[in-house]
């Protein structure tokens, strides 16, 4: 009895997840669609506008260069992000290595300690609270 109404209430739930994530969705690609059409009519108007100062050949190898320099400088804040990253993940994995390295010289120099150290730990989780927070 109690697992069939543990089961509605999270169907339920979910449910109700899965819609509210079709209607954000549904509003997001809206909204991106609206976005796109006033960047191409922000576009189309400098080109108009630069057109009247450099001419249509002008214009648009300007407005072509403009488009490159951003999508280089995007590229190399990605490439600098990617390499911090990696950097990063070099660091933890060397320091868990490092923690990995002296904890198992702890368990060859000291076992006795492990083992009181093991005790504890589970004897911390069967005697800890209970309570799920």
């Amino acid at each position: 009895m109690l697992l069939s109404i543990l089961s509605l209430l999270t169907g339920a739930s979910v449910h109700r997840t899965v819609a509210r994530a079709k209607r954000n969705s549904i509003f997001i690609a809206l909204a991106f669609l609206f976005l796109l059409t006033a960047y191409a009519l922000a576009v189309t108007a400098g080109a108009i506008w630069l057109a009247g100062i450099y001419g249509p050949v002008g214009a648009a190898l300007f407005l072509a260069a403009c488009a490159l320099l951003i999508a280089i400088i995007a590229l190399v804040a990605m490439s600098i992000i990617n390499t911090r990253e990696a950097r990063r993940a070099r660091e933890r994995r060397a320091a868990l290595e490092s923690m990995a390295t002296v904890g198992l010289g702890l368990i060859r120099a000291q076992p006795l300690l492990t083992a009181g150290v093991l005790a504890a730990i589970v004897a911390a989780n069967l005697v800890g609270s209970k309570r799920e927070d």
